[in-house]
């Protein structure tokens, strides 16, 4: 499934005010189509475009930067979306593309966000899934570490040190969904620049880039149905797509929470149909083919057992096996 092509397709309306927040050089739409489509970064067009000249973020990595693409933002994002357009008519649809791992506090940004959209307005986001991507040694995310960034607002110390150390110059997810010698990739960082970052980011000296919160697309759910039973997510799920085969991202759009509580029914649907550990455990689709496979087969069974009982009682049965008993006894 292209997600791209279904956000287009599916979710933007030709009359929508839709803000995107760091094209970079790949917006989901174009002004061309979408007239009322803005761009909005942390950095000018300018700044992104000397930040993405070199840095370490795209050494570790092996990302490259057309400069020359670089999309021109419309907003610099200043302290808080709210206070950024406080003074602007609000947007039907937010879509963030390989973004919110970047920002510092995830929690605060979903309650953030919500200041910007209209009351029937839409959150989109395409999240890259951390076992095919340049993350895969990473050691994931938990609630707990969000929420005490949120809680002490002091930066993830934890995840530049575990970014640093375990981040891998590959990001061809197709590397990592077969297996081609993964462990030939495994991290070979210095330790000593992890503690040094790690040292820097607890004297607020942050990276220029990095991934704070890695997470696989079950991980990604489990950390909304956690936000959400803190009380912390003012958000419910309308749609969700998991990392498609090949593919390093999943799809999750989020509009305005409407229920009082939890919706316990949707997230056990959802994490109930994908796999909570590895590429290689089936999926729900493939578990009910089985299931149905094995139905199959087992009526079959029950099939060919009462046909061998219907001719174990034949006439024409008994008297084969009284034959054969004779024989038996004759040529004993």
């Amino acid at each position: 499934m292209d997600f791209r092509k279904y956000i287009n397709d599916k979710l933007f309306k030709q009359s929508d005010r839709i803000l995107e927040f760091g094209p970079l050089t790949r917006p989901i739409a174009s002004k061309e189509k979408y007239p009322n489509i803005y761009f909005a970064d942390i950095k000018s067009t300018d700044d992104i475009k000397k930040l993405y000249a070199s840095n370490e973020y795209l050494k570790s990595t092996g990302l490259s930067v057309e400069l020359d693409s670089i999309i021109d933002v419309d907003y610099v994002v200043r302290d808080s979306y709210r206070e950024t357009f406080k003074d602007i008519e609000k947007f039907d649809v937010v879509v963030l593309s390989h973004v919110i791992e970047h920002m510092p506090d995830i929690i605060y940004f979903f309650q953030d966000v919500l200041n910007i959209l209209k009351k029937d307005g839409k959150l989109v986001i395409i999240y890259p899934d951390a076992r095919y991507c340049f993350d895969h040694f990473r050691n994931g995310t938990s609630f707990i570490e969000a929420y005490d960034v949120y809680n002490n607002k002091k930066p993830n110390r934890n995840a530049v040190f575990d970014f640093t150390y375990n981040v891998v110059h590959e990001n061809n997810p197709i590397f990592f969904w077969n297996d081609l010698k993964i462990v030939s990739k495994l991290p070979k960082n210095k330790f000593t620049d992890a503690v040094s970052a790690y040292k820097k980011a607890g004297s607020n000296e942050m990276p220029e880039d990095v991934h704070f919160w890695p997470f696989s697309d079950y991980q990604f759910i489990k950390f909304l149905y956690d936000m959400e039973r803190a009380g912390l997510l003012g958000f419910e799920i309308c749609d969700f797509y998991e990392t498609q085969n090949n593919t390093q991202e999943f799809l999750v759009v989020l509009s305005r929470k409407k229920l009082g509580r939890v919706d316990y029914g949707r997230y056990e649907d959802i994490l109930g149909r994908i796999s909570p550990a590895t590429k290689n455990a089936i999926t729900a689709k493939e578990k009910a083919d089985l299931n149905d496979k094995v139905t199959v087969l087992e009526d079959t069974k029950k099939g060919l057992k009462i046909e061998l009982e219907t001719i174990y009682n034949s006439r024409r049965w008994k008297l084969l096996k009284k034959v054969a008993d004779m024989k038996k006894k004759i040529f004993k």
